[in-house]
This record gives structure tokens, sequence and C-alpha cells, in this order.
């Protein structure tokens, strides 16, 4: 029975699926390079709970997103240059 072909699409990768080739694969520097650079941190969002009240139950162990509390209360700089940029 022949076998199947796993591509990652991370790496533009074609090989053998067998447990052992992906293995190695997941665990090729150049596959970790690719995968930490094209995923963002906290993909998952962020953490409502820690929004409404400022506190989470998870600790480091929440995989959600928390913001410190400037990033939550600031308001981003307005710009103060006139339209055109003043010319």
């Amino acid at each position: 029975m022949p076998l199947g072909k796993y591509y990652c699409d991370y790496c533009d990768k074609q090989f053998q699926d067998t447990p052992a080739a992906r293995k190695r694969h997941l665990q090729g520097l150049q596959h970790l390079h690719l995968y930490q650079t094209s995923v963002p941190p906290f993909s998952k969002g962020v953490c409502n709970r820690f929004l409404n009240t400022g506190f989470f139950q998870y600790g480091d162990n929440c995989k959600y997103f928390h913001p410190n509390n400037d990033s939550r209360t600031q308001n981003p700089p307005l710009s103060t240059a006139p339209p055109g940029g003043g010319i």
C-alpha cells in the first residue's frame, strides 16, 4: 500500500508521510524558523476576562494575550500636522 504525501505550508515542501519523516521535518531548524516567523504571537486573541476584570486566573498558562494596563487605557496619539503636510 503506497504511503501518502505530507505537504508543509510553512516550508512549501512535500515528503513521504511517515511518523519518522514528519517528526524529523517538524523538529528541523528550517521548519521551526519559518513557523516562528509566520505565526503571530498570541494568535488566539485577547483574553476577554482580563479585559473585563483586569485579572486572569490561569496566570502564565493562559493561551490568550494579556495587554498591559497602559495599552488598555491610552488612546493612540493624534497627528498635529495639518492635512497636506502643511505646505
